[in-house]
This record gives structure tokens, sequence and C-alpha cells, in this order.
């Protein structure tokens, strides 16, 4: 599949978090992506597809109100190992399409698109097993470099968003720090940057690596 261009990622970094999917499907398009053809850095659904999905509306009643369920990227500080603020949404635009797992239609409950495989690495019943299961990764009291108190704690967080015509309405989750659902994978600190981050497996499913890449 044909890279985005630097001026494409520099259109997605402006949408973050608040981004219209049919723009950002529209920008990515590539005569091999509109053959559906996928490669293993992408996601369960692509952006060919949730283009021509958009543009369709539901199939049953022909609404373009929708409803999408994604697993994003969130970061939550800590002071102490606790939650001091509320999460910061930290994705953009392509890991949005890159965790997508479910749509729905706002206007008359009909499933449009569903997948059970884990959004992060495809593995079958992925998806269940992530938002059944707690965080498997150590939430830190302090950070290992500096032994300072308060560090950035990056995770994965189902969350829903959704669309209506124009626009698409900011990320929501009820998932906290210590929900089923909530799955960490990086630590950062202010002073000494990345301090941890998990490569052994799927933060999400715990399936065995090495994972896929996700896009940039």
């Amino acid at each position: 599949m044909q890279s985005a261009s630097p001026a494409e990622r520099n259109v997605l970094r402006d949408l973050v978090p608040t981004f219209d999917p049919i723009r950002l499907a529209a920008r990515l398009l590539s005569p091999r992506a509109s053959l559906g053809l996928r490669s293993r850095a992408m996601g369960l659904f692509d952006e060919p597809g949730l283009q021509r999905l958009v543009d369709a509306g539901c199939p049953k009643c022909g609404s373009v109100k929708l409803s999408f369920r994604t697993y994003v990227d969130g970061l939550v500080p800590l002071m102490g190992g606790e939650p001091i603020g509320r999460v910061k949404w930290v994705y953009d635009g392509e890991k949005f399409v890159d965790g997508v797992y479910r749509i729905v239609c706002l206007g008359c409950s009909h499933e449009i698109f569903a997948e059970d495989a884990c959004p992060r690495c495809h593995a079958p019943r992925g998806l269940t097993r992530a938002l059944e299961t707690p965080n498997a990764w150590t939430v830190p009291s302090r950070c290992p470099g500096c032994e300072g108190e308060e560090v950035r704690y990056i995770a994965f967080l189902p969350a829903l968003v959704t669309y209506e015509g124009k626009r698409a309405d900011k990320a929501k989750s009820s998932i906290e720090l210590f929900d089923d659902g909530f799955h960490g994978y990086r630590v950062d600190c202010r002073i000494c940057g990345t301090v941890s981050e998990r490569t052994d497996g799927c933060p999400l499913c715990d399936a065995p690596g090495p994972l896929r890449p996700r896009p940039d």
C-alpha cells in the first residue's frame, strides 16, 4: 500500500483527536488501497472501506448518524501510582481507524460492522479478552530513573465516537485505570522521557509477539 505523504501526515496530526472520518479516508486513498488490499500494518478496518461505508450510510435505514467503537491511546497522569487527572487522548486519525472494531447506526441500531479479533494484534477472539480482563501491566508508583512520583501512563482504552453528517464528536470512554478493558503499555516521565514500554506481547489480549507495526 502506498505510504502517506508528509503533507497527508500533517493533516492527520491536525485532526487529533476530533476528526472527520470522510476527510481522513479520502486523503489516504491510493490505487492499491481502492482494491481493498491490506498490509499487515493495517487494522481490521481500512481507510477506503471506512470511506465507502460512511458515504453509503446505514444499509438498513440510510442514516449517516453512526457510532464507532475503537481502541485508542489515552494518557493518564499519575502521582504515586494514583490518577490525578482525566484521560487525555493521544491518538491520531490513522490510529483511530486502526482500532475500530464496531460500527452501529444511531438511527435504527443496525450493526454495520463488528469484529471480535484483537484490534492490536488481530488474534482471534482477542477483543473479548481485551474488554473483559484487567490491566496486566504494572502501574508505577514513581519514575525508575529520577524517582519522581509524577509520571504519565499511556494505555489502550475502548472509546465511543459518534459521527453525524459532517463532523465527529470527541471520543468518550467510561473505562478508568483499574477497570476491565484498560491496558497500559508505556510510562513517560517529564524529566526522563519514556522510561518503560511493554514489548513482550500484545497489551490488549496478551497474545505473544512480535506485534504488527501500527500506523505512524
